[in-house]
């Protein structure tokens, strides 16, 4: 039995090749891979209109910069980190409005606790590596059957149905095993929740 090998990396290498000579494709390429994921991931930290905002100005910031990428990961730690560093400023920039307020809100505290969380999240290319590295392992550590559908379900994003249909079993069988593979990815990834959440 073949074994299924799990890859963060969506761009193929002519594609990075063309994005660093700022061909315009390529980046319409990467922007509607990349785009979606790395919303969902500034949502976690600020509000969601500032969360399109400065992704928006990540992409722009892009397409300024000189990357000369070589490869995708380093494109991934490229763009998680300027999105991050975005939010980062956001969020100071409201601590220090705090600072001069008497009031202490929840959402202060929520401000806070984000800011704290985003200042120790790691982007760095060889994180992107690693969570790739631990998906693999804790692939191959599930059973067959649940591996399989965990796969056509979170990875090749077929429905549940489409999944319950090809095992001939029910839905409820299919997202019984996909919630035992997430108990299991939830405990192996547990040092890289944040981003792993957003890369499946």
């Amino acid at each position: 039995m073949k074994l299924f090998v799990f890859s963060m990396k969506v761009l193929s290498s002519d594609i990075i090749a063309l994005l660093n000579r700022k061909n315009e494709a390529a980046f319409d390429i990467a922007f509607t891979v990349y785009y979606p994921r790395l919303v969902a991931f500034a949502k976690e930290y600020v509000p969601e209109e500032d969360a399109f905002n400065f992704v928006q100005d990540a992409f722009i910031a892009l397409l300024d910069k000189d990357p000369a990428f070589e490869s995708e990961n380093q494109l991934q730690s490229y763009l998680y980190t300027t999105v991050k560093n975005n939010c980062l400023m956001f969020l100071r920039h409201e601590k220090v409005k705090k600072k001069y307020s008497d009031l202490k809100t929840g959402a202060d505290a929520s401000a806070r606790l984000n800011l704290d969380a985003l200042e120790r999240l790691d982007t760095s290319p060889i994180t992107f590596m690693e969570v790739e590295q631990i998906i693999n392992d804790t692939l191959e550590k599930l059973p067959p059957r649940c591996r399989e559908i965990f796969i056509l379900s979170r990875m090749e994003g077929k429905k549940n149905a489409d999944v319950a249909t090809i095992f001939n079993i029910s839905e409820k069988a299919v997202e019984a095993q996909i919630t035992k593979a997430l108990k299991v990815f939830k405990i192996a990834l547990e040092d890289y929740l944040v981003l792993a959440v957003f890369m499946f």
